[in-house]
């Protein structure tokens, strides 16, 4: 019998699937999944799209069927968080002081919404987005079609602000950067986005910066800088993740720069006994400069995989290209890749047909694709990516050919 213990801290996606993972590669040790929310482990991604919308029921959240953690022997335990880690003695310490041994220990402890960082954030009202708890209570607030005011133009505000417009609210966006999503996609694709947001009834200030929320005890506005205020009954605050790293920094871990445990490609720390992975995760990626943390559920099921393959000495299969999505009114936004430093970018389709791409290479290889409403493009590209290769422009650029062709012919 195998008497090794695996801990696996954090109870999201990224924690799940390595579980799984494990018994796939054949360890028979003992595996306890501990997470802090009462929930069994569900999927985030739907929270402020289909879930929100209420065309998601709840029992399609689930990762996997309860009975099936049983199945396969892992140990679920809900509502229970951990102290701290013990790295001398290998044990995690709970909260409420009792303490579990592991051989190896697994850190998915994900990230935490940024809070508002000025005053009025605690009102009543002041909501952000991250918890299946967090869904419920903004669903209920949207059935009486309060005025809502995003802060943050970013993927989960812009989501957010989607959804509220469908439930027939007044949404106004406030970003401070010059456009929406000013750090993920491309100028003319953030163009386009806001354009239809616009079209949709929402309203976007950029450029602009949330001085403070104001209310007694619930919100009733928001004060921009300059003194222009917002009428708003409920506040979604969208402005990023901030990686949940303090048990590793407590315990000594090599933490990022810029936040999140460093990890090796296999999702090893600077302590042989512990791996992280998921949002918490931060390593280097091919090509830049700076480790990198890639909030994304396909990248938290390929660092699973590789994570369980090493643990269990299996064969490593290639790095899969990270991708991501995002869906809003009726724009499907697909990416794929990691735009490099120094990259050209080339504009596939025209914006005003609603379905183009912007392709991003280099002399060398096609590094990265974003792509609006183009499945077919985002499906080859994703292909042409992991090839590491280069394309003819003449050939990119040129929509009369599927680029699933211009792969077999270049």
């Amino acid at each position: 019998m195998n008497s090794s213990i695996t801990v696996i801290v954090g109870a999201g996606l990224a924690g799940a699937e390595a579980a799984f993972k494990l018994r796939e590669c054949g360890y028979a040790g003992r595996i306890v999944l501990i997470g802090q929310e009462p929930w069994m482990p569900y999927d985030r991604p739907p929270l402020s799209k289909a879930y929100l919308k209420g065309v998601l029921a709840t029992e399609h959240i689930w990762l996997h069927p309860e009975t099936r953690y049983g199945d396969e022997d892992i140990e679920v335990r809900r509502s229970t968080s951990v102290r701290r880690i013990q790295r001398d003695a290998r044990r995690v310490v709970l909260a409420d002081g009792d303490t579990l041994a592991y051989d190896t220990l697994i850190l998915a402890t994900g990230g935490e919404a940024r809070r508002f960082p000025a005053s009025g954030g605690e009102l009543q009202g002041v909501m952000t987005l991250k918890t299946l708890d967090d869904a419920d209570h903004l669903a209920a607030r949207l059935e009486s079609r309060p005025t809502v005011v995003v802060i943050g133009g970013g993927f989960i505000g812009l989501e957010f602000a989607a959804t509220a417009r469908l439930a027939h609210c007044d949404v106004t966006v406030v970003e401070d950067q010059p456009h929406i999503l000013s750090r993920t996609v491309s100028p003319v694709i953030a163009a386009y986005v806001h354009g239809e947001h616009v079209r949709q009834g929402v309203k976007i200030l950029t450029g602009t910066r949330v001085e403070r929320i104001l209310g007694d005890a619930k919100v009733t506005a928001v004060e921009l800088a300059g003194g222009q205020r917002l009428a708003a009954d409920l506040v979604l605050v969208g402005i990023g993740n901030v990686p949940s790293d303090t048990l590793a920094r407590e315990a000594g871990l090599v933490i990022s720069d810029r936040g999140g445990i460093f990890v090796d490609d296999e999702g090893r720390t600077s302590d042989a006994h512990i791996y992280a992975l998921g949002d918490c995760a931060s390593r280097l990626y091919p090509g830049l400069a700076m480790p990198l943390r890639l909030e994304s559920v396909q990248c938290a099921y390929a660092q699973a995989r590789r994570l369980a393959a090493s643990m269990t000495g299996q064969p490593q299969k290639s790095h899969e290209v990270p991708w991501f999505w995002s869906d809003q009114f009726d724009i499907k936004l697909q990416m794929a890749g990691l735009p490099l430093p120094g990259d050209h970018t080339l504009l596939r389709g025209d914006p005003a047909s609603g379905k183009f791409s912007v392709i991003h290479h280099n002399p060398s290889a096609l590094t990265a694709i974003q792509c609006v409403n183009a499945p077919g493009d985002f499906v080859s590209a994703k292909k042409m990516i992991a090839a590491n290769r280069s394309f003819p422009t003449e050939l990119l650029t040129n929509t009369d050919q599927s680029m699933r062709d211009i792969a077999r012919m270049a």
